[in-house]
């Protein structure tokens, strides 16, 4: 499907639905809402804005706590190749989730067959490198980002210029993206988890032996070789820690905790194992973070897209409703034992696994007529 083939109707969106939180604006431009403080937060605004200038935008209700807004995309702003986005104190990677599948698709359509390539597209993100209730910016370099380069090929690239983290904030992180040109997403199929090879890990802490030890402490139970990769930083005041396993197949699961006054280091460690376990135990392609940010590009791949996980979440539940909706194209989700469920009505018992399918429409820029 060539981006000229999307309808320009208003199309109203009712974020209330599943979790409602900030994922919606994530997915579709949407809003905030089923939350104990819905509306907009000020990370949420930030977002917009930056996908507003990407897009040259019309946008009306982006302020912090609006609980309404409209949103309409125009011409791709190529007269600038750098955006700047700042969250404050919150995730970086939020950012990152919402600009990336419009910056993948920014680049200008061909005039003819014989163009130069587009210019990467850079975005200047600042923020929290690690904060709560957002993946870590050590899980989109290390998790996301070889996974969805591999299956559907993207390229970008995430430079970590600074980290911080909450109150203080202060990361700041570099987003460069290639443009996709004339050609579509591949599809993914993920569906074969392997056997587990190697072990890695990245701390950032100044505790870095007791949350080490901690975490291997609960991996022993795994009883696997363990081969640890460990980069260390004191530039700031903080911690988290990442861990992550990687298949024969070359699935990589993961597990993050992050370190608040309230715990020891020794805590956080295990907390982080204790994830990554139980990540490993379902059996599936992908964590439980993973999961749900796939959802997107396989919508967008032209062709079926495969993905074996386990118990689906509320955030792919959601983000699989948001993108029919916008896309039109339909999920489909099996238990490996052929039983189709319902996406909306039916909930996953922890020990099972499921095949998501999807045919994606093929989005891409094609040459002007």
């Amino acid at each position: 499907m060539s981006t000229a083939a999307f309808q320009t109707e208003t199309l109203p969106l009712d974020a209330s639905l599943f979790e409602g939180g900030g994922q919606v604006i994530r997915i579709c431009i949407g809003l905030r809402a089923k939350r104990e403080d819905p509306g907009l937060k000020p990370q949420h605004v930030s977002g917009l804005k930056l996908v507003q200038n990407i897009f040259q935008a019309d946008l009306q209700g982006g302020i912090a706590r609006s609980k309404e807004i409209y949103f309409k995309p125009n011409e791709v702003n190529n007269s600038i190749n750098t955006f700047i986005a700042d969250t404050q104190t919150a995730g970086i990677t939020l950012l990152i989730q919402i600009s990336l599948p419009p910056l993948l698709f920014s680049a200008p359509p061909p005039k003819s067959k014989l163009f130069l390539p587009p210019r990467s597209k850079k975005v200047i993100l600042k923020g929290g490198s690690a904060v709560n209730a957002a993946p870590p910016i050590d899980f989109l370099t290390e998790i996301f980002k070889p996974i969805v380069e591999r299956e559907f090929g993207l390229n970008f690239d995430v430079s970590i210029i600074r980290r911080g983290y909450y109150p203080r904030g202060g990361g700041e992180v570099e987003l460069r993206v290639d443009p996709i040109v004339e050609k579509s997403l591949k599809p993914s199929n993920l569906v074969e988890r392997g056997k587990i090879v190697k072990f890695g890990k990245q701390i950032v802490e100044s505790a870095t032996k007791i949350l080490t030890e901690a975490a291997l402490f609960e991996l022993e139970s795994i009883q696997f070789d363990i081969e640890i990769n460990t980069e260390r930083y004191n530039t700031c005041k903080g911690s988290d820690i990442l861990l992550w396993a990687e298949t024969s197949s070359g699935c990589l699961i993961s597990g993050h905790a992050l370190s608040d006054k309230k715990r020891s280091p020794e805590e956080i460690g295990r907390r982080a194992a204790e994830e990554l376990i139980r990540n490993i135990k379902h059996g599936g392609c992908v964590d439980e973070y993973l999961q749900d940010q796939l959802i997107m590009f396989m919508a967008l791949a032209e062709g079926k897209s495969n993905l074996v996980s386990g118990p689906i979440t509320s955030h792919t539940r959601a983000a699989i409703h948001f993108v029919e909706v916008m896309s039109g194209v339909k999920f489909c989700i099996k238990k490996l034992d052929s039983f189709e469920s319902n996406v909306q009505g039916d909930k996953s018992e922890d020990g099972n696994l499921y095949l998501i399918e999807c045919e994606g429409i093929g989005l891409k820029i094609s040459k002007q007529l």
